[in-house]
Parts: C-alpha cells; structure tokens; sequence
C-alpha cells in the first residue's frame, strides 16, 4: 500500500491483540478506518497522523458490557461518550435503560450521536430499569414479547434482554420476572443478563435457570445473597459458568469486594468480562471503576496484563457474539483502538464496602480510537 495512503501510523507500542495472539513490539497502520498492516516494516513516513507510542500498550478498543447511557431519559443515565473517549472504551453496552416502550428514543437520540458504539440490552420491563417504582414490581410493567421484537428488529444495537432481580425491583420473590426474561430471550434467541444483589429468590435457583450465554451481572457484589458464602462459592455456581453462563464484573458503586472475589477465585470461579456499571447517580471516576480502574483491580488479584485486556476486549465481544467485529487488531478489522499505559508504584485500591488494599501497577488510559479517527488527545 503507498504510505501516501495511510491515515494513522503507530510505532513502538506493546501491541497486545488476544484473539490472534500477538504480544510484541510493533508498529501498525490504519486507512479509511481499518487496521491494514501491523509490523516493523511499517513507515510513518506520509502517513496523516503518526502517534510515537514506545513504553505504551495498544490494544483494541476496550468494550464496557455494562453502562447506562440513556441520559435525559432514564433515571440511571449518564453521558457515557465522554467517558469512554477519556478511558479507551470504543464500544459500551446499555444494561436495560430501555425497554421496548421507548427503545427507539435511546437509538435515535443516544446511539445515533456517539462516537463510541452502543449496543444495548432491552429490559423486559416495557419502560426499562427504574428507581420508584422498581422496574417490575407491578407485574404488568413487563412485556416480554415487546421486548424480543424489539431486539429481532434492532439487531444492529440490540443484544439481549435484560432484568433486575433486586428485592425492590421485583413483585413477590421474583420468579415471575425471571421466567418472563427467559421467555423473551429464547423468543428473541438471545442472552439475557440478570443483575443480582438483595434478590429475593435463591441465586442458586437463578443460575439453575440460566442457559448458556447468559449473563450474571455484579457477579462480585457483597449484597447479601452473594456468590459466596462462609468464604465459599454457592452450590451450583461453578456449574453454571462451567456449562457456559457468563460471570460479569459490573463494578459500580456498591457491587465489588475484595473478600468476595478473593473467596470466589480460590473456589475456582473466575470473571468472564470486566465492566463498570457507569451510570448516573455514582461518580464512577471518583469512586475508583472507569474501566481502566477496574482492570487495575485485576492486576491486583493476580492476573496477567494479556489477561485483563483478554477480560475487557476479546471475552466481552465473543459474550456478545460480535466478536467478527470488534475486539481484535486483526488486519481488515475496523481500527477501534486503545493506547494504555502500565504505571509502576504504590497503588491504593478500594473496593465498595471502604476496604483498601495496595496494588504495585495502574492502567491508564492515553489515547482512544474510534473507526481510525483519534477521539482523545494524544498522550
């Protein structure tokens, strides 16, 4: 290809790429928005734009499985675009903020003006995830049927269903809203994702339930019932993910401690995605679970740098089955793209019950990309 062609050229990165397995130091070069070369033999000469990147880690674009982006609508929304541009994110996922009643709102008035790609659950809940009243604890706010055409006819944005099984959000013991969400994803033939703390019904009956693909969020939360219990994992929940029901981090402001994911990983249950739950009623910056934050936390409980990225790119795109689209720096992909750097030093890390504990590396984000355009300053 003659460089005068090429938009962006960076060199001297870590280029981390899970699903094709490159870990090295390379350079890459994008045009009309695809990654079309990734080696040494890359010159930046004539190209548009060259990020000099040496001691920085590229990535693809890192993928959020768990946001509220429904602002001015929705009582949890926030303005998740300039977030996710601040913190490498180029693809986040709406958790519910809208049900079949006012989905095309959230598509027309959200998602039609991001720079980041949302994609979106549908709540079967007609309105979506609300606060007063919770979402279904009027039975006759769902609409299961509504909420898997929804989906079969948004598949551009539409990933599955979603339901809340907090004791508040649901009439009686919740039962019904589960049996109706299922209903709706097989109609649909989607996952769905189940937000679980405070629920009224067991969680080793919720996970019974689920099929493979589906998704527990706030898999870590200390809300009683957690995952554990006594410091061991819950009957059934190593089954569970073992025939293939996915565990999602969903951070947020009180859905992550350190004593229940320590707990969970020595039983031998492990997260499936990290994300962070942004929404609007918690300052997820201040209280420490931007997705860089959150992948920190990782690196702190042990796991390897290719494995957090694996955990924030590659999982949550095979989780939501785009993984032929996103998630990968494989040549002819488009170039959603992440420049992170690994911070040495004492890092204080605090989980949602006040406890803190010191980790010794950071991840920060420098510079997102989104379809081959910088979206965020270069670092």
């Amino acid at each position: 290809m003659s460089e005068s062609m090429v938009d962006l050229v960076i060199t001297g990165a870590r280029v981390i790429d899970p699903m094709t397995g490159l870990d090295e130091i390379t350079n890459l070069a994008v045009a009309d928005g695809r990654v079309v070369e990734i080696g040494d033999g890359v010159d930046p000469a004539g190209a548009r734009t060259h990020i000099e990147a040496t001691g920085q880690i590229l990535t693809p674009g890192l993928i959020d499985l768990h946001v509220h982006a429904y602002h001015g609508v929705n009582a949890y929304g926030t303005d998740v675009d300039p977030v996710c541009r601040a913190t490498g994110v180029t693809t986040a996922v709406d958790a519910g903020s809208s049900g079949p009643v006012n989905f095309d709102g959230y598509r027309r008035f959200i998602v039609e003006h991001s720079t980041t790609r949302l994609l979106g659950f549908v709540a079967v809940a007609q309105h979506g995830v609300t606060r007063d009243p919770g979402d279904l604890v009027f039975p006759a706010f769902a609409d299961a049927a509504a909420a898997a055409r929804t989906v079969i006819e948004n598949p551009e944005i539409c990933v599955g269903i979603k339901v809340r099984m907090a004791q508040d959000k649901v009439a009686t013991d919740g039962r019904d809203a589960l049996a109706l969400a299922l209903e709706a994803g097989e109609a649909c033939n989607r996952p769905i994702m189940v937000h679980i703390g405070e629920t009224p019904m067991p969680l080793e009956e919720i996970v019974a339930a689920l099929r493979p693909g589906d998704i527990i969020t706030h898999c870590f939360t200390p809300l009683s019932p957690s995952i554990t219990e006594g410091g061991e994992l819950r009957e059934g929940m190593l089954a569970a993910q073992a025939r293939g029901v996915i565990f999602d981090v969903a951070h947020a402001g009180g859905h992550f401690g350190w004593e229940i994911v320590r707990n969970a990983l020595a039983g031998g249950l492990h997260a499936d995605a990290l994300s962070t739950d942004i929404h609007g009623r918690t300052d997820a910056g201040a209280r420490g679970f931007l997705l860089p934050d959150v992948m920190t936390k990782f690196l702190a409980l042990g796991l390897s740098l290719p494995e957090v990225i694996t955990l924030a790119t590659l999982r949550p795109a095979e989780i939501l089955g785009w993984s032929d689209r996103i998630g990968s720096l494989a040549v002819g992909r488009e170039a959603d793209l992440a420049l992170l750097s690994l911070i040495e030093g004492p890092t204080p890390l605090t989980d949602t019950e006040g406890v803190t504990i010191e980790g010794h590396q950071r991840i920060v984000a420098r510079t997102t990309i989104r379809a081959g355009e910088v979206v965020s300053p270069v670092a």
